[in-house]
C-alpha cells in the first residue's frame, strides 16, 4: 500500500498539496495514526501550526497541518501552568493567559507570530529570560508522538525533580525525531514594565553597559538600542511584581558609570516593533558588540552571556544585507526563514555516530 493508502485508513484528513499530500489531524491520537504511517514509509515530513508561515508538503512526502490542534485545555493563574496542544498560536495562547493576569513575557515578533509547536521545535528551543539573568525553556513538560505512534507524557514539573526527558529529542528538533502535539508552559504573573532610558557613546559602549548589567543578575525583561551618528540610545524594561523596582534602581547606578540618563524618553519606547526588514539573531554579548554603528536592536531573552535580538538597519535596507553583517559579527541568523543559519550539529560535538544510529534506529529523515 502507498503513503496515502495507509493514512486513508488511518482515517487522516488529506487533500493533494502540490506533488505531496497535506494531512489535517483532527485529534492527538489521529496525529500519533499519522506520524506512525509517514515514519513506517519513510518519506519526508514537514509540520505547520496556527500562524506558521506557508509551506507546501514536500515532493512524494507529507505535511502535518496541526491547525486545529489548537486547543488551551487549562489556563492556571495559580500554579502559573497552561496546557496547550502545538498547533495553538502563541498569540491565542498569550490572549488567554492574559485573561487569567499571566503573561508569557517578551518574546520574538517571529515567535508571537507562530504556533507553539513552532516555538518550541524552533531554534530558539522554547528559551526565554527568567529571573537571575538566566534562560529556561517556557515548556514545563511536552506529549511527544514517538515515530512508531506512541504517545510520550512528561510530568509538570521542573527538570530536577522528574530527571532526563523527551525534552531533549523534541525542543529545537524540528519535529525530526519526535513531533510536539502538546506542552505545559510556564506562566508568569502580568505586571506594569517599568523602563529607563540612557545615553551611550556608540553601540560597543551600550552593549557592554547592558552585558554589565545581565552579569550582575539584574538582567531586564527586553532592552533597545538605537544608534546613529550622534551615538546610541539604550532602553531597557524590568518586570516583576516587587523585583522590577529594585532591579532597575540597582542597574541604574551601574548604568550611571558610561552612560547619561535620558528621561524624557517615553517608557514605551523600548516596546516599539522593529521597522525595516529587520532578521532575528541568537547572539553573544561580543557579537552584539560587533553590530553595524548605525541600526536599530531589540533584545529578548537577556542572560549573563547573550541575548536573543532584532536587528533593522535605517533606510529599510535589505533583510540579506543585514543577516550578512550580522555574521560577520559571528552572530547566528534565525529568522526569517529563508535566512536561517543552521545551528552546530552533533558532528560539532564529537557525536556524529551516535547521531546517525539514532536516525536509523528511529526510522527518520538524516
Amino acid at each position: 500500500m502507498t503513503v496515502r493508502d495507509d493514512l486513508a485508513a488511518a482515517g487522516a484528513t488529506l487533500v493533494e498539496d502540490g506533488e505531496g499530500i497535506r494531512v489535517t489531524p483532527s485529534s492527538v491520537a489521529s496525529l500519533a495514526r499519522a506520524v506512525a504511517v509517514v515514519r513506517a514509509h519513510r518519506v519526508a515530513l514537514r509540520l505547520r501550526g496556527s500562524g506558521d508561515a506557508p509551506v507546501n508538503a514536500p515532493p512524494s512526502g507529507v505535511l502535518l497541518d496541526l491547525g486545529s490542534l489548537d486547543r488551551i485545555a487549562t489556563v492556571n493563574a495559580a500554579t502559573g501552568i497552561a496546557r496547550v496542544e502545538a498547533g495553538c498560536s502563541v498569540a491565542a495562547l498569550e490572549s488567554a493567559v492574559r485573561r487569567a493576569g499571566c503573561t508569557l513575557g517578551p518574546l520574538l515578533p517571529s515567535v508571537r507570530a507562530g504556533s507553539v509547536g513552532a516555538w518550541l521545535a524552533g531554534p530558539t528551543r522554547g528559551a526565554r529570560g527568567i529571573a537571575g539573568a538566566r534562560r529556561e525553556t517556557a515548556a514545563l513538560s511536552l506529549a511527544a508522538i514517538l515515530p512508531d505512534g506512541r504517545i510520550a507524557e512528561g510530568r509538570a514539573a521542573p527538570a530536577k525533580a522528574v530527571g532526563p526527558d523527551l525534552a531533549h529529542l523534541s525542543l529545537g528538533g524540528g519535529g525530526r525525531l519526535c513531533v510536539i502535539a502538546a506542552a505545559w508552559i510556564r506562566l508568569f504573573p502580568a505586571t506594569p514594565a517599568l523602563a529607563s532610558a540612557w545615553s551611550c557613546p556608540d553601540v560597543a559602549a551600550a552593549v557592554s553597559a547592558l552585558e554589565l548589567v545581565c552579569q550582575r543578575r539584574l538582567a531586564p525583561a527586553r532592552a533597545r538600542i538605537l544608534v546613529g551618528a550622534d551615538g546610541a540610545r539604550l532602553a531597557l524594561a524590568w518586570e516583576g511584581v516587587e523585583s522590577a523596582a529594585i532591579e532597575r534602581d540597582r542597574a541604574a547606578r551601574l548604568l550611571a558609570a558610561t552612560c547619561s540618563p535620558l528621561p524624557e524618553v517615553p517608557a514605551n519606547w523600548v516596546r516599539d516593533p522593529a521597522e525595516g526588514h529587520p532578521i532575528e539573531v541568537d547572539a553573544r554579548w561580543a557579537s552584539l558588540r560587533g553590530w553595524s554603528p548605525h541600526g536599530d536592536l531589540h533584545l529578548f531573552g537577556l542572560h549573563a552571556g547573550g541575548s536573543f535580538a532584532v536587528f533593522s538597519l535605517p533606510e529599510a535596507r535589505a533583510a540579506e544585507e543585514c543577516a550578512a553583517l550580522a555574521r560577520a559579527a559571528g552572530a547566528r541568523v534565525i529568522a526569517p526563514r529563508r535566512l536561517r543559519d543552521t545551528g552546530p550539529g552533533w558532528e560539532a560535538a564529537g557525536a556524529g555516530a551516535a547521531w546517525q544510529r539514532l536516525v536509523e534506529v528511529l526510522g527518520v529523515e538524516a
